[in-house]
């Protein structure tokens, strides 16, 4: 049973780890020390589920009926980025999505082998369980490097592949207060909104905080007033679950972008490509590297939202889904697919 106190108490220590080292003979050494069962007991909710697959207790959320979509997070995201896509397209599609081992409320892999390989695999283990054979894939971010390689090796089974903001092609650009503490070139330590100054990275160091998340939030985000309270203490119980220091280092050990271009190349469901203009993590020329890339997939469409940011899918949750809906609703029916634009 959870105990609230302790809980409570845990979460102070790391709301306030970023000042505790200036005014204690002993600075706090680590904030990763939520146990799991303690943050799905805050997070979890009435559309929470869990299963066991292939030895990884999964995290994930399955809503509405039709054909189905998978949705795959970004790294330090989770399944909640995907709400508002969920609440539209699930009006009309079966919606799946989990949390990524070493992210949100799912447990580690034992193996360790947190690749983009490892992540297919898994995939392909969850729509089994899930009784699901075709079906649509939509990833951001790092979850866009997992889905198209997904749809790349697996083109039976995919029926479209949407992408937004994905990684793979170009390296993400970190927040420069962040990046300042040891990449050439970077601006100089900003503090955050919240007072606190912050130069934490979110993959290697041992203590993370309130601040810290915050400052990646509004690096992610075109819209500060996204970046909620909630939104940072969801996200900042996330980060500190016990474990989660190891994971990040095993994942960011085995990111491996393989050739992009080449594997785009064998992407022949139809293809959507959603980017944001005021993306400050990749390049918006990277979307039509995108495009040109999958130059055998049935149909590819790009959309640019100039006032959306790296996680775009909060920033315009009603207008991207509503394109993903707009996309799905018109794909073409099985072995009448075009080659065209």
């Amino acid at each position: 049973m959870l105990d609230i106190r302790r809980f409570t108490a845990a979460v102070a220590l790391l709301a306030g780890a970023a000042c505790a080292g200036a005014q204690s003979a002993a600075p706090v050494t680590t904030t990763r020390v939520l146990t799991r069962e303690s943050v799905i007991a805050r997070f979890a909710d009435a559309e929470s589920k869990f299963v066991d697959i292939d030895g990884v207790n999964l995290h994930y959320k399955d809503q509405g009926s039709g054909p189905a979509l998978l949705l795959m997070q970004g790294t330090l995201g989770d399944l909640g980025d995907w709400d508002g896509w969920a609440e539209m397209l699930s009006r009309r599609y079966r919606v799946l999505r989990f949390d990524m081992p070493a992210f949100g409320l799912s447990g580690p892999l034992a193996s360790g082998n947190y690749s983009a390989d490892r992540m297919g695999s898994l995939i392909d283990a969850f729509m089994d369980r899930m009784g699901v054979e075709r079906f649509a894939i939509a990833g951001i971010s790092y979850g866009g490097l997992v889905a198209f390689r997904y749809a790349a090796t697996r083109t039976d089974r995919v029926t479209a592949l949407i992408l937004a903001n994905s990684a793979g092609i170009e390296y993400g650009k970190a927040p420069p207060q962040v990046a300042a503490a040891g990449l050439p070139g970077a601006s100089a330590p900003a503090p955050a909104a919240s007072g606190a100054e912050s130069r934490a990275n979110l993959f290697y160091d041992a203590v993370i905080t309130y601040g810290d998340i915050e400052l990646n939030l509004r690096h992610m985000l075109a819209n500060p007033s996204l970046a909620t309270q909630q939104r940072i203490e969801r996200k900042l119980a996330f980060a500190n679950i016990q474990g989660r220091l190891e994971e990040s280092l095993a994942g960011r050990r085995l990111y491996e972008r393989g050739d992009p271009l080449r594997v785009l190349a064998h992407v022949r469901a139809p293809a959507l490509v959603l980017w944001g203009g005021a993306n400050k993590a990749l390049n918006t020329k990277t979307a039509d590297a995108f495009i040109d890339a999958l130059k055998n997939a049935c149909t590819t469409q790009r959309i640019v939202y100039p006032d959306a940011g790296h996680l775009l899918i909060v920033d315009k949750a009603a207008q991207s889904a509503s394109d993903a809906m707009a996309f799905l609703d018109k794909l073409p029916a099985a072995g009448d697919c075009r080659r065209g634009r």
